[in-house]
Formats: structure tokens, sequence, C-alpha cells
């Protein structure tokens, strides 16, 4: 017979455990903090790369002749904004099971930049711009600017993105920028219907990742499931 407490009670998760926010990275030391930071990174995108990899809850298609590649919506939307509006944007009318063609790329070439997209840990603003030029613009498609903000794809007057100032480094040959800027979060100003808790702005992202995916869900853009906790409706991403 097993003695009592050993083995018969399963492990507790608290949901505010040290780490997770920045008040409880605080606590911890600077060594401990980039440890910590690190870890959970890494795991985000291992966590991500296997969403890709095993087409899990995917909702579009592209295609590069005979090769499918399967993605979703929403990582796109955080992450390329301008590319998903670019190419998927267009295409609101077609099922989910219909590809969108994708072109001027190579397949091999297209299997590296979703990687990029659902793994970097790094602002990958400057490579999409890098994308777009050369595989885009460059072709004679007409641009768009997406408004990330309201989920709104306009047309171009002339100042797109994508002319800004892109990295001085070779995106083609796969290098991912380092580059630091970051978007406001706008916010709402209907405070009732907000069910985001304020708390959520002290949440510290591990990496440029998580930030970009936390911004998809203060935006609650394009949720595709609903949770309800007390009473209270959070839209969330599968």
């Amino acid at each position: 017979m097993a003695r009592r407490g050993e083995d018969s009670v399963a492990p507790v998760v608290l949901l505010e455990s040290p780490g997770v926010c920045s008040k409880g990275l605080q606590r911890k030391g600077p060594s401990e903090r980039r440890r910590l930071k690190a870890m959970v990174s890494e795991q985000l995108s291992q966590d991500l790369l296997r969403l890709l990899r095993e087409e899990v809850h995917t909702d579009v298609t592209f295609s590069i002749g005979c090769t499918l590649f399967k993605a979703h919506k929403a990582v796109l939307l955080a992450r390329v904004p301008d590319f998903y509006f670019h190419t998927v944007g267009h295409t609101n009318n077609l099922t989910n099971h219909e590809p969108v063609a994708v072109e001027n790329f190579e397949a091999s070439e297209f299997r590296i930049f979703l990687q990029i997209v659902y793994s970097s840990n790094r602002n990958i603003k400057n490579y999409e711009e890098e994308i777009l030029r050369k595989k885009i613009v460059e072709s004679g498609v007409p641009q768009k600017k997406c408004d990330f903000s309201v989920g709104k794809c306009t047309d171009n007057d002339g100042r797109s993105s994508v002319g800004k100032r892109s990295s001085d480094h070779s995106f083609m040959k796969h290098e991912i920028p380092e580059d630091n800027n970051k978007e406001d979060i706008p916010e709402d100003n209907n405070k009732e219907d907000n069910l985001i808790s304020i708390d959520i702005y002290d949440l510290e992202p591990a990496s440029e990742l998580g930030e970009d995916l936390l911004k998809l869900y203060v935006k609650q853009c394009c949720p595709d499931i609903d949770i309800y906790v007390d009473g209270k409706c959070f839209k969330a991403h599968r």
C-alpha cells in the first residue's frame, strides 16, 4: 500500500505563478529573469512551429505550383499583416479549403518564410517589408496598406510601409533583423464593452513573437473561440 501523501495528489498549476508577469520577474535576479525569458521564448517558438508543422487548426491554404502550405490567419495577421492583406485580404470570399495562389516565390523560399514568421523571436517588420518589396511590389501588384488596429486594408496613397527603410541585412538569405520598434496598443475607449483586464498591460512578453501574439488577443482580432468565466466572455484563438 502506498504511504499516505505519496503519489496520490495531482500537481497544481498556479495561474499567477512568479515569472509570468513583469512584477513576478522583478522579484527574481537579472540572470534568473534572463534565463526564464529565454526559456519561455524558446518554448513559444517551438509551440508555434509545431502548429505550423502539424497543421493544427489551420484556416488558410497557400499554393505555389503543386505545393500546398497550410497556415493560420491569426498568426499571419499578428506577425506579417501587410503580407496577409496582399495575399489573403482580397480573397475573403473564398472558402478555407480553396488555396490562395502565391506568385514570385519558390516553394522552398515560402517554406522558410513561414518558418521565420512562426518562430522568430525578433521583430520581423523589416523582413516583411523586404519580402513585399522584392516579391510583390516589384512584380507590379498594387500596393495596399494594412490598418491593423481596425483590421482593414485600405488603398495606399503612396506612403506604404513597404516603402519605409528596410534593414541592411539580406533577408533573402534568411537573416532576421534586430529592429526593436514597437507599436503602441491603442486604448479601447469603450470601457463597458472591454472585457480584457487592465492587468494584461502589466505582462512582460518574453519575446517579440510573444508581444505580437499578445497584441492579437488585446485587439481581439479574428478570434475563433469564446471562453466564458463568471459570466464574462473572453475571445481567444485556438
